[in-house]
């Protein structure tokens, strides 16, 4: 606890022991019991959440993105006993629904059972419940195109996490990127090497491999 009390006493920030846990693997029970008794934390379980976002030591499965889900639904059910016109219910599937869904989105591929949820809840509400006259693919084309300029949602995901990878490629010298190339992957670039372990789901799940992506991305 020497480091936490020269940090405070450096920064002024203190450790609140009420909102901080400990997240251990392998560790025998003697011990943790002393880490916890020395630091008077208390133990955490996976999974768990961190900033609204679900922390898990697997991929996720659909029921993990059930807080994503509700925060959506939430946001709905705030707007739908309101008399909102068409124009409005569409401002807001592309400003504040979509906002909470890209928080998600630059982390998690999601699965395709989480989309197909969110195109109900936003389809039917901009439609107030009623039959879409026309298909959701067709609403995400570009206006120029046709559409009404509401993302899709699986290549936004595509997008935002190839930033990731655009990030690491790019800012090979910064901490945080030395630390994933180190830990995690083979080689100066995700492209170039080989996965060290089997845990950027983030990145097995992107529909090309890091050498295509690399290749789309503007270095």
């Amino acid at each position: 606890m020497e480091c936490l009390q020269e940090f405070k006493g450096v920064s002024g920030l203190a450790v609140n022991t009420t909102k901080s846990n400990i997240f251990t693997v392998g560790i025998q029970d003697n011990i943790l019991d002393e880490v916890l008794a020395m630091t008077e934390f208390a133990r955490g379980h996976m999974p768990s959440r961190y900033l609204g976002i679900s922390l898990a030591g697997q991929q996720l499965s659909v029921t993990d993105y059930s807080h994503f889900l509700d925060q959506i639904t939430g946001c709905i059910r705030k707007w739908t006993a309101k008399s909102l016109s068409f124009a409005g219910r569409l401002e807001l599937i592309r400003s504040v629904i979509q906002g909470v869904e890209c928080f998600w989105l630059q982390v998690f591929p999601l699965p395709m059972a989480v989309i197909e949820m969110i195109h109900r809840l936003c389809r039917a509400f901009l439609w107030n419940s009623k039959r879409a006259p026309v298909a959701w693919e067709d609403i995400c084309h570009p206006k120029e195109d046709g559409g009404l300029g509401i993302r899709h949602i699986q290549s936004w995901n595509v997008a935002l996490l190839a930033q990731v990878l655009w990030n690491i490629h790019c800012k090979a010298d910064t901490l945080w990127a030395k630390w994933v190339n180190e830990v995690y992957l083979r080689g100066p670039h995700f492209g170039t090497g080989s996965r060290r372990r089997a845990v950027l789901h983030s990145f097995d799940d992107l529909p090309r491999s890091g050498t295509e992506l690399s290749q789309t991305l503007i270095l």
